[in-house]
């Protein structure tokens, strides 16, 4: 089993959704190859921070109770003054409140959580593996993403711009496979992580440890583009991209 095999399979292994063959493969594999050893406890440390670092928000004590009451008082008193009735929809409320309250951070923190994958992976890619399809040509960085992705990116022409593109990789982040375009500027690596926008996505600006993050949609797609360039730079490279075909 190959690093690109075993990455492939690292999330369902992680959360013990493989077959008893794949499991005891990727298993196999892990013993012998530090790198991916290193991708399963980020796993393992994300869970961590996301179970020690999780908001929840409880409802206060007697909530429950004064909804249940409000409920069984318009019953009795139906057609009687609508004091109660006004009790009840303000205990509704204040549980629709609360548990909006819970969801709104739930969707930041996971926002947050994407960003930090995705921060993660480009810092692994600048010390190990940058590239797996080393290419200007975008005719040949696109068509090497068929077959190992379920969406084909896309791919633009920076390199007029002063964005040349270096080539493409194979990434991780959200639980699932995305794609990974890079670029340059000077001396600086430009990672573009691109996949369907069907789920959570990170804010659309972060700073973490010197690398600037900016996010977008566009045409059904979720893109992150994620650098030590200056901001200034960075949001022209980002603004160029979201006006190409």
């Amino acid at each position: 089993m190959t690093c690109q095999d075993a990455r492939t399979l690292l999330h369902a292994f992680f959360d013990g959704e493989l077959g008893p063959a794949d499991r005891t493969a990727v298993d196999a594999h892990i013993q012998t190859c530090a790198s991916c050893t290193a991708s399963l406890a980020e796993l393992q440390s994300l869970r961590d921070t996301m179970r020690a670092e999780g908001t929840y928000h409880h409802a206060p004590p007697g909530l429950a109770e004064q909804v249940r009451s409000a409920l069984r008082a318009s019953q009795r008193i139906e057609g009687k003054p609508v004091r109660v009735e006004w009790r009840m929809w303000s205990a509704i409320a204040a549980a629709l409140v609360l548990v909006a309250g819970f969801l709104l951070t739930r969707s930041n923190r996971e926002r947050e959580l994407i960003a930090d994958e995705l921060f993660s992976a480009h810092t692994r890619a600048l010390m190990g593996r940058e590239i797996d399809v080393a290419s200007s040509d975008r005719h040949t960085v696109k068509p090497w993403f068929n077959g190992k992705l379920p969406f084909s990116p896309p791919v633009a022409d920076l390199a007029s711009d002063g964005f040349p593109l270096e080539g493409g990789r194979l990434d991780f982040a959200g639980g699932r496979t995305v794609a990974a375009l890079v670029y340059r500027r000077n001396l600086h690596r430009i990672d573009v992580f691109v996949w369907p926008a069907d789920g959570a996505q990170p804010p659309a600006q972060m700073d973490r440890n010197g690398f600037h993050e900016i996010s977008w949609t566009k045409d059904g797609f979720a893109f992150t583009a994620i650098s030590d360039l200056n901001v200034a730079e960075l949001s022209s490279f980002t603004r160029l991209l979201q006006t190409r075909d």
